[in-house]
Parts: C-alpha cells; structure tokens; sequence
C-alpha cells in the first residue's frame, strides 16, 4: 500500500495498481491505465477548494457582468454560496462530469473529482 492515501484512493476508485497513479501537480492525479486527471481531497481541502471555485465564479463571471456598481455593493457572497452549495462539491469541483466520489482509505474519507 501506498504511503500517500490519496494514491491509495484513487486506486481503488479506478480499478487501477497504484505503481500506475502519478501526481501530476497539487492535488491532482492520473493513471496510466484509465483516463483523466483526477482531484483527490480529503474533507477539509475538498471544502476550501469549494469555497475558492465559488468565489472564484463570483469575481470572474457574475460581478463583470453587473455592470452598475452600486448593485454589487448589495450582492450577498455568503447568501450566494451557500444557495450554490445545494448542488453538491461535485458541480463545483469535477469540471469533467460534476460528480463526487468518495472512498474511505484507514477510516478516513477521501473525495475524488474528475476534472478532464
């Protein structure tokens, strides 16, 4: 067994050894023997990842289109994230197919999203 739990994870979420899972950059993954690249979190990091893509959507898609600066002053960030955060980590996180897996690797949760 791998002494990085994330490897371990994905491993056993794709099928695959883990001699063929690679880290390509932070906390992202591949295998030679399945396709894509893979962000693998544990709970907390998956959750401050959340809350950096939400807010990153908020400064790069809704606030250049309000084109009156005086509405913006009004915008809820908070109010708006956590309306967003009903469709799960997974909408957010796997750019590939929005989904979130999760597998538990020496009691403790690890999430996998899919991100090409």
């Amino acid at each position: 067994m791998s002494d990085d739990p994330k490897i371990t994870a994905l491993a056993k979420h794709l099928g695959v050894s883990e001699e063929s899972i690679s880290n390509c950059h932070g906390d992202t993954y591949e295998s030679i023997d399945a396709p894509g690249e893979y962000l693998v979190l544990d709970d907390a990091e998956a959750d401050q990842a959340w809350d950096e893509a939400l807010e990153s959507y908020i400064d790069d898609c809704i606030f250049p289109e309000c084109k009156d600066a005086i509405l913006i002053q009004y915008f809820d960030r908070d109010a708006w994230k956590r309306d967003a955060k009903f469709d799960g980590r997974g909408h957010s996180l796997s750019s590939y197919d929005g989904e979130e897996h999760e597998v538990q690797v020496d009691g403790d949760w690890i999430f996998i999203y899919r991100v090409n």
